[in-house]
């Protein structure tokens, strides 16, 4: 394999060389010890290390610091169950020392206390409901009366504008008095003409002479 990489190399090199191109480049990784996915040599596959051997002193030392370590910790796991069956009993004196009439007497007045406290809360919510019943019924009340102000506002105002119309309707023409009508037209005429002069008068009509101050 390293000799076929040798070769691929030489080849990309003298190729680079000819096209006078160096944008092509090799590089191989040597791993110092054997990658850990490849399987046990077979020289070494059926070797029994040999064990090392210790002397008496190192042996005794190792042996009195691993008792020392297991008496450590044996303490320790023994405080801490006695820790927590401390706990547990503190915790649950009440329940375990409990006769069956105890408990049934402790369920009752829990169930008086929960009563109690039902009690309160309906006595609460009743006030809650009878102020928001007060409130809605304020509400819609005032929206009642703005409503009737409303209205009593707009009957004023068509009664005013049919008592206008009624004073309009006595000068109407009408067919029983068109005649009349045309001669007193005939008889006043009135001109809507009019004009201004510099002094800011208002000259009426086509036929009204200024005054000649």
């Amino acid at each position: 394999m390293l000799r076929a990489g040798c070769q691929l190399f030489n080849q990309s090199t003298v190729a680079a060389a000819k096209t006078g191109s160096n944008n092509f480049a090799l590089e191989f990784v040597r791993w110092r010890r054997k990658p850990r996915w490849l399987p046990v040599a077979k020289s070494k596959l059926f070797r029994v290390p040999e064990r090392k051997k210790q002397s008496e002193e190192e042996r005794t030392e190792l042996m009195r610091l691993h008792n020392h370590y297991k008496t450590q910790l044996r303490s320790v796991r023994q405080y801490l169950r006695e820790e927590v069956v401390r706990q547990q009993e503190t915790s649950t004196a009440d329940h375990i020392v409990l006769t069956p009439e105890q408990e049934e007497a402790e369920f009752q007045r829990c169930v008086e206390i929960n009563a109690a406290w039902n009690a309160k809360i309906a006595i609460e919510r009743e006030k809650r409901l009878a102020k928001e019943r007060e409130e809605k019924v304020a509400y819609v009340q005032e929206r009642l009366d703005a409503r009737r102000v409303r209205e009593e506002e707009r009957r004023e105002r068509a009664d005013e504008r049919v008592r206008f119309e009624i004073e309009q309707s006595k000068s109407f023409i009408t067919r029983e008095n068109l005649d009349a009508a045309i001669e007193t037209a005939l008889a006043n005429p009135v001109d809507h003409n009019f004009a201004i002069d510099l002094a800011g008068n208002m000259i009426k009509g086509r036929s009204t002479q200024p005054s000649s101050n």
